[in-house]
């Protein structure tokens, strides 16, 4: 009986210390070490390296960015790791002519093209994972319908956990958005209400009255330019008027004549047809000195006065201000030289600059706001008037126009400043924060806290971004709570695969 007891004594102990050894090993990293050794060179189901396969680990599509050199993803880039090839193949994704996966050769295909991948043993999923670059802003793509990555949740094992991991949420809240559209803006002068004054007639510049800046009356003399053509023109109508006045008085005689028998009808005829003529001549030579600039007043005062002076007034069309003068006293000029330039400064164009994809987007009567550094505190507004037909062959933008009152004159011609054409108004709008916004590789995700260890992935369709905020077009309602700083984290978990209930311990700085 004793020596039954000392076998099974010596056998406890032997047990035991096989068990220590064992716990030795493990705490001085001899088991481990020899564990990460085998596994560095580990190949997956795919015969890739493990670590380094996007077919069981399609996080890494996006973690290893976009290869520069081939314009694919860098971790499906074949040219740059031709062990992915085989995986290919056995998709029966590969374009045997170019040496290059069908849904990334650009010769066949008529564009960029998304694969779904099957990971087959290793069971990871990689669906929808975008292969070629797709042109749309990743903001706004929508939600791959076969992504089954909204059916996860991610359960925290404790709320410290949770808290160590840096996690805070922002309820989702409704506002009135306006989506609107910017643009440079410079500007003019109202083209309808600006003038260049030039000499109706050859001559010299005999009197200047305006003044640079001056405002000035519609009809107010800016300058009197003597000229020999406005002479002629004056003693050309008072010859005129003088014929008519003369063979008005001789057809008057012929008639009387002609009612007391001692005239002919050829005489009245005769008389009356130079009577007609001599008026043609006076209508000619009055329009003449319209065409020269005279008002209706100024002709009226030739006759009455017998005035045949060569000075011609040039006149403002308008009221306004003289923004441009070049006329200088005894200076010989054209009928081609600018002398006065003449602005109603109380409206103001503004020239808008928009870019061709924003155009189709732009109508007339648009709201308009606009600041100037100019006119620093001031904002302007205005409407859409018109939109030009072309595009600037150097800017590659599309002009647009807006009228502006510029009562206190703060606008001047040739100011740069900034527009925003508002081109669309979201009434309660559901408002998620940029960073709580994580793309999974095929839809964007939110993380909506459901308790505080329960958190639940939502596709959302994202729109409109003003301000740190994207307008959420489908996907949450208003009155959740999401996940802003640390929704990285979760969507790292999510990416894994292998997410269940009570699976996941996030730890601070994990996966980052």
């Amino acid at each position: 009986m004793k020596s039954l007891t000392l076998i099974v004594a010596l056998g406890v102990a032997a047990l035991a210390g096989g068990i220590g050894l064992v716990v030795a090993a493990d705490h001085y990293g001899w088991i481990g070490a020899s564990r990460a050794g085998a596994g560095a060179g580990s190949t997956c189901a795919h015969d890739i390296d493990a670590d380094r396969c996007p077919f069981c680990k399609p996080e890494l599509i996006e973690s290893l960015g976009w290869c520069d050199g081939h314009d694919v993803a860098e971790a499906l880039c074949t040219r740059c790791n031709s062990r992915l090839i085989p995986a290919f193949k056995a998709q029966g994704d590969w374009c045997a002519e170019h040496g290059l996966p069908e849904s990334q050769c650009a010769i066949c295909a008529a564009g960029p093209a998304a694969v779904a991948f099957d990971s087959g043993a290793a069971g990871a999923s990689a669906s929808n994972v975008s292969v070629g670059r797709d042109e749309t802003l990743r903001a706004n793509r929508q939600p791959s319908a076969t992504c089954a990555n909204g059916l996860s949740i991610v359960v925290l094992k404790s709320p410290e956990i949770a808290a160590r991991a840096g996690l805070t949420v922002e309820v989702l809240r409704q506002a009135t958005v306006e989506e609107t559209i910017a643009g440079n803006a410079q500007v003019a002068f109202n083209g309808d209400r600006f003038a260049h004054l030039a000499s109706r007639a050859a001559g010299t510049v005999a009197e200047v009255r305006a003044r640079l800046g001056e405002r000035v009356k519609g009809g107010d003399v800016l300058a009197l330019i003597e000229s020999s053509e406005l002479g002629s023109a004056k003693a050309a109508y008072l010859q005129a008027h003088s014929l008519v006045e003369l063979w008005d008085r001789n057809f008057q005689r012929e008639q009387r004549l002609l009612e007391q028998r001692a005239g002919t009808e050829r005489d009245v005829l005769d008389a009356e047809t130079r009577l007609v003529e001599s008026r043609v001549q006076l209508s000619s030579a009055a329009q003449r000195l319209r065409n020269l600039g005279l008002s209706e007043s100024d002709i009226a005062r030739v006759l009455a006065e017998k005035d045949t002076s060569s000075l011609l007034p040039l006149r403002a069309p308008f009221d306004g201000e003289v923004v441009e003068r070049h006329a200088v006293i005894g200076e010989v000029i054209a009928t081609t030289e600018a002398l006065f330039g003449v602005a109603d400064t109380s409206t103001m164009w503004v020239m808008l600059d928009l870019y061709e994809r924003d155009v189709a987007r732009v109508r007339p009567g648009l709201p308009v706001r606009l600041a100037f550094d100019g006119a620093a505190g001031a904002s302007f507004e205005g409407q859409v008037a018109w939109i030009s037909a072309d595009v600037n062959a150097k800017t590659r933008t599309i002009t647009a126009r807006t009228e502006i009152d510029n009562p206190d004159g703060l606008l001047r011609a040739n100011m740069f400043g900034r527009a925003e054409i508002v081109v669309r108004t979201i009434e309660n709008a559901v408002l998620v924060p940029e960073a709580a916004v994580q793309w999974d590789g095929c839809c964007n995700l939110v993380f909506v806290r459901q308790t505080r260890t329960v958190f639940q992935p939502y596709k959302v369709t994202l729109g409109y971004k003003r301000d740190g905020y994207f307008v959420v077009e489908a996907g949450v309602p208003a009155g959740e709570s999401v996940v802003t700083q640390g929704s990285f984290l979760l969507k790292t978990e999510i990416l894994k695969g292998h997410i269940g209930a009570g699976c996941c311990e996030v730890q601070p700085g994990a996966n980052k």
